[in-house]
């Protein structure tokens, strides 16, 4: 991360950057760093610079940067740095071998401040049944808009295939990327040695990545600064707004599984905000998952064959814990930068498609005053069943977890008569294969706490 922010400051073409720096904020990651931005400092070799340090989530990125602007705009700040970034590649397989990584002697983190919103996961049902492991969660989430679509199982398949392979084409190009290789839409959707299927229809290819040694970081100050810095105007992006809203932490509370009112809302606004009149001319689309892109796609209007990311995706480019959003921006700033007028808009997402945070951004400074548009929390809650519960029940959402040997339990978000959800699970043969050969979703089984059989006769 250290030296991601030294090249940050380099790449800004401005003289003075780095000694100027009032803090330093680090997106929460993998390791257990108490201040991660006073070592950062340190190794720079920099005095009287604040640590600051976000909660999770992938929708942290975008709104902890509009944060810095707001504090910018409002005096508090000159200078801001937004870093994140880890060595979860080297850690994997210094684990394998039995060792661990060096670790740098902690900094007094008394001084460090918090900021973000916490992010739930899932209780301890949802652990227990799979509902909490993203890979699980968002194929649901997909087996609910295949639904909702009328879409058959290949047709889902092949358009979740042919999004990533979008992603797989930008991340050719992306020096930084994981995977360059530029996978096909055959090779991505269908499982074969090195791409196994993980949770159906998923395959390892579909999945966000962080085996990865990356860091990255974005420098954002006031226009006296950059000014004093000399820094170029065409190496300038302005940060126009950010809109950020909050859909229910848990799949199983959404009135319908398959749509994130909270999404939908924030899309509606960045549309209002760039204006009828006006295209959003690059996007970077959160890619942990092909569910939230197409539920995103759908939300902005975009079509989906058009280029959705500048970075490559989690997939392809791949990237730390949190962080994705983080070096999507910063690949959107050299995209705007060689195309100049232009508008680029950033996604980030957090835990079950629940926390959106999209970021506006041009190298034309902005004609409003910079804000943060927070839309708040939306849809209609529901029930959530007793953990033990029996009885005949819909199944709203469907996926098939695998291990390395083939599938070991399908996983689903049930619905009883009077409208409460569960998480249920099967390790039946019969039933996982119908989850993966048939439309399994608004068909019924039986669920005797948390474990789904064949529906019995009535």
């Amino acid at each position: 991360m250290a030296g991601a922010v030294n090249d940050a400051a380099t790449d800004s073409g401005g003289r003075g950057v780095l000694a100027d720096i009032d803090v330093i904020t680090v997106v929460g990651g993998l390791w257990r760093y108490r201040n991660p931005g006073a070592l950062v400092a340190r190794e720079l070799g920099l005095d009287d610079v604040h640590g600051m340090l976000t909660t999770f989530g992938g929708n942290i990125p975008i709104h902890v940067v509009h944060v810095m602007a707001e504090r910018i705009r409002a005096g508090e700040l000159d200078v801001a740095v937004i870093a994140g970034g880890e060595c979860n590649h080297t850690r994997r397989r210094l684990a394998a071998r039995g060792e661990k990584p060096r670790r740098r002697a902690e900094i007094d983190d008394a001084t460090v401040e918090r900021w973000g919103p916490p992010l739930d996961m899932g209780d301890r049902v949802a652990i227990e049944r799979g509902g909490e492991v993203p890979r699980n969660s968002y194929a649901v989430l997909d087996s609910a808009i295949r639904a909702a679509r009328g879409e058959s199982l290949d047709e889902a398949r092949d358009r979740a295939a042919n999004l990533w392979a979008g992603y797989a084409d930008a991340a050719t190009t992306n020096p930084h990327a994981a995977d360059r290789r530029g996978l096909t839409a055959a090779q991505i959707r269908d499982p074969a040695p090195g791409n196994r299927m993980v949770s159906w229809p998923y395959t390892k290819a579909m999945c966000a990545n962080n085996d990865v040694d990356r860091a990255g970081a974005v420098v954002i100050c006031s226009t006296e600064a950059a000014d004093r810095f000399g820094v170029p105007t065409e190496r300038r992006i302005h940060p126009l707004r950010a809109v950020t809203a909050v859909d229910t932490t848990s799949l199983l509370e959404r009135e319908r599984v398959h749509e994130a009112v909270g999404l939908r809302a924030a899309a509606a606004r960045v549309v209002e905000i760039v204006g009828s009149d006006r295209t959003i001319d690059h996007v970077d689309l959160y890619s942990c998952f092909p569910s939230i892109v197409a539920l995103t796609v759908d939300a902005l209007g975009l079509d989906p064959g058009r280029r959705l990311t500048v970075d490559g995706g989690l997939a392809f480019a791949g990237a730390p814990l949190n962080f994705a959003a983080g070096q999507a921006l910063i690949s959107m700033v050299a995209t705007l930068r060689a195309d100049p007028g232009s508008i680029g808009v950033v996604q980030g997402n957090g835990g079950h498609a629940a926390k959106h945070a999209f970021g506006i951004y041009s190298t034309g400074p902005p004609i409003d005053p910079h804000g943060i548009d927070e839309l708040g929390s939306f849809g209609t809650t529901v029930a959530v069943a007793e953990p033990e519960r029996v009885g005949s029940a819909t199944l709203d959402g469907v996926t098939v977890e695998y291990g390395h040997d083939g599938p070991e339990r399908a996983i689903a978000i049930v619905r009883f008569e009077d409208g409460a959800r569960s998480w249920a699970t099967s390790p039946d043969p019969v039933l996982m294969h119908l989850f993966t050969t048939e439309e399994m979703v608004g068909r019924r089984v039986h669920v005797d706490a948390g474990e789904m059989t064949a529906a019995q006769p009535t």
